[in-house]
């Protein structure tokens, strides 16, 4: 009888302990994932700090290996193609409606077309769906031009083509304003359609990047438009804290459970035995 009594007893333990520690576990296992991104995160960052401080490139091909030339710096001698031109709408500077200038590049000798991302333009608060005109004291199509810019990984950060990546097809939406197409975002397959030539595998910016994270500064002029610095977005802080919390629970499950145990189990067992 004794042994039909405590039998229960003893399968309710082990359950309370599988349940707990299966929890501890579970919870441990994602601070470790959490910590094991940080670390990936670190990696990436200061890969592209490096990035942003060597020196510049000047690609002779239209086909970069992005995987270790994303935020490269990158200095090439060209004209703007007047065809290349769009417009990306839905942009703002500084609360202001805007559009994001991507103009084809084509380097000295070149037979392709680099996608490039000047800046941002104005719209007329009095005529809010009209595409603004390119300002006047901006290096012009056909012109011999020193780019000098960045060049963007796969998917770009917010002031340049957000989410977008190159090559891979994205619903379009085309008007024609005052003169310009204007697009709801960028797509290089239609690109290349628009130029009638080949187009390069990698975007260039003028924009500024910085090398840390931070508030994002007002927008200043550069050759007519609006540039708006934007840091990499490092989010190993974003990861450990993560990570901080799942081993923080980890730490009270494995108390809670410890506690759950001695007061159900051991003590009422002390108890039993004391009343003897």
């Amino acid at each position: 009888m004794v042994n039909a009594v405590k039998t229960p007893g003893k399968v309710k333990l082990i359950f309370t302990l599988l349940i707990g520690f299966g929890l501890v576990w579970l919870t441990f296992s994602l601070g470790q994932w959490q910590t094991g991104r940080a670390q990936e995160k670190q990696t990436l960052f200061d890969a592209q700090a490096r990035a942003l401080a060597a020196e510049p490139v000047s690609p002779a091909s239209g086909q970069l290996d992005l995987d270790n030339l994303s935020y490269r710096k990158i200095d090439l001698k060209g004209r703007f193609e007047a065809k290349a031109l769009i417009y990306i709408d839905n942009r703002q500077v500084n609360g202001r409606p805007a559009v994001q200038v991507v103009q084809g590049f084509r380097p000295e000798g070149a037979s392709f077309l680099i996608p490039v991302d000047r800046g941002l333009l104005l719209r007329n608060p009095a005529e809010p769906r009209l595409a603004p005109d390119m300002p006047a004291n901006a290096p012009m199509a056909g012109e011999l031009f020193d780019l000098q810019g960045t060049i963007l990984p796969r998917f770009a950060q917010s002031a340049e083509l957000r989410g977008m990546a190159l090559g891979e097809a994205e619903s379009i939406v085309m008007a024609q304003s005052n003169g310009f197409d204007v697009w709801s975002n960028f797509s290089v397959s239609e690109f290349e359609k628009l130029s009638g030539e080949p187009v390069s595998n990698f975007v260039v910016t003028q924009q500024p990047v910085a090398q840390t994270a931070g508030q994002q500064q007002q927008a200043s002029m550069v050759g007519g438009f609006y540039h708006l610095a934007v840091p990499l977005q490092e989010q190993v802080a974003k990861h450990k804290g993560y990570a901080f919390q799942w081993f923080t629970m980890s730490a009270v499950l494995v108390l809670l459970t410890l506690f759950f145990v001695y007061r159900e189990f051991f003590r009422s067992e002390f108890y039993k035995e004391n009343k003897k």
